[in-house]
């Protein structure tokens, strides 16, 4: 059996429902590095699409938002900013 590069790895594990870097660096037994070079390279080459999902702040402020610390935004963006989730799907290609 032929070993697949990590790339084609990522992507293998990608269609068979891997739903996290931390998942598919455990299961192909990769460095989490690895597994981000090889995500951003497969969004290069439109083999995946990355869709990024503003998910907002609460209109009280980061008082009010699970990751806030006091009147601080926990998330590490300034308090207009909100967090963002990155989702990676497989592309229509």
């Amino acid at each position: 059996m032929t070993a697949l590069s990590p790339t084609r790895s990522v992507l293998a594990l990608i269609e068979e429902g891997a739903t996290s870097i931390g998942d598919i660096a455990r299961r192909a037994g990769l460095d989490r590095g690895v597994v981000d070079m090889a995500v951003q390279r497969l969004v290069a080459q439109g083999y995946l699409s990355a869709v990024p999902l503003a998910i907002g702040c609460p209109d009280e402020g980061c008082g009010a938002c699970p990751s806030g610390d006091g009147d601080r935004p926990g998330c590490g963006g300034t308090p207009t900013a909100g967090p963002v989730m990155i989702t990676v799907v497989p592309s229509r290609r």
